[in-house]
């Protein structure tokens, strides 16, 4: 599983730098050091550079190991990050953080032999402002970058935690044809419910043991409920990373049609779901106890395999069961 929620806050430019010179300062008052005054007030010095380097070097060491490294995401939350973040650009800043690191490790290095080759304050003092002004321009030229990863950050943390290892069966159909209820028939349980950045409501997540194995079940309202060319560019690249998550896709028909839409209608989303997930799909037809003989008829044509269920009276629900083993298999 996994979960964005962990990400670091992205801090301000200022900010860094002003935690990183807070830090020195407060070494500095406790540092104990001996010697003669010039030599206490170089090993201050020196202690304060050290500081301000070193916790600089944290926080952007922080940034680049909290951002996930997107080649080696799970494909369902590869595609899902490049749906909601410009993927390059997350590289980009992220790449301009570690040159950060890099030139802050290697302007202490730096000023740490001129401290130590120093024999007067004067050029301490001079070394030190020297020292600020080379560090705080590195850290105020990554300012665009901090901004960009903070607001990537944010955006992240509200994708949903979903587990990519279990067998995930996607329950798509148009709104109203009973999907909820089935997806409570089959979990036993309300659903969980779980933010998705690109319907305009929630998701809903149930499981299910079966036998040795652990079904996960998925209802994305708003995306899979609605004919695919109605889509925009980002919603159907959401439904290609469900496509990497769904080892199977359960179709739920209204023979009824009382959900608002035609049975051709119905149908013929089906198909377009069918062609857009490119796993096995699994029809089922709902509200049998509502549905005439007559429109039972007409929605089981050319459905030699539809499973014919009440969710609402949890009917032939153990016939849904077996034909998801059966696919996922």
């Amino acid at each position: 599983m996994m979960n964005f929620g962990n990400l670091g806050h992205v801090e301000t430019a200022d900010e860094y730098l002003d935690i990183a010179f807070r830090q020195a300062k407060l070494h500095a008052k406790e540092a104990k050091v001996v010697g003669t005054q010039f030599q206490r007030i170089q090993r201050r010095e020196l202690d304060a550079i050290a500081t301000v380097a070193r916790v600089l070097t944290k926080h952007l060491t922080l940034i680049l190991e909290g951002f996930p490294k997107l080649d080696q995401l799970d494909p369902f939350y590869r595609e899902l990050v490049r749906c909601v973040v410009d993927a390059a650009q997350v590289k980009q800043s992220l790449g301009g953080v570690n040159w950060g690191a890099h030139r802050v490790e290697a302007i202490f290095r730096e000023f740490n032999d001129k401290f130590r080759g120093s024999r007067d304050e004067n050029a301490l003092l001079a070394h030190k402002r020297a020292f600020f002004g080379r560090i705080s321009s590195v850290i105020k030229k990554l300012k665009s970058d901090f901004a960009f990863l903070e607001e990537a950050r944010r955006t992240l943390t509200e994708l949903p935690s979903i587990k990519t290892s279990v067998p995930t069966v996607v329950i798509a159909g148009f709104p109203n044809v009973g999907k909820s209820t089935l997806l409570r028939a089959l979990t036993g349980s309300a659903p969980e419910i779980a933010p998705y950045p690109f319907t305009t409501k929630q998701m809903m997540l149930g499981y299910r043991n079966h036998g040795k194995e652990r079904w996960q079940f998925i209802d994305t309202p708003g995306l899979l409920d609605r004919p695919l060319h109605e889509r925009n560019p980002i919603e159907k690249q959401a439904i290609l990373a469900l496509q990497h998550l769904a080892d199977a896709v359960l179709f739920v028909l209204d023979p009824t049609e009382s959900c608002g839409y035609s049975i051709q209608d119905q149908k013929h989303l089906m198909k377009e779901v069918s062609r857009a997930m490119d796993v096995p799909v699994i029809i089922v037809l709902n509200k049998s106890d509502l549905a005439s003989r007559e429109q039972m008829e007409l929605a089981a044509q050319n459905m030699q395999n539809a499973v014919i269920a009440s969710a609402e009276e949890e009917k032939n629900i153990d016939h849904i069961v077996s034909a998801i083993g059966k696919a996922l298999k």
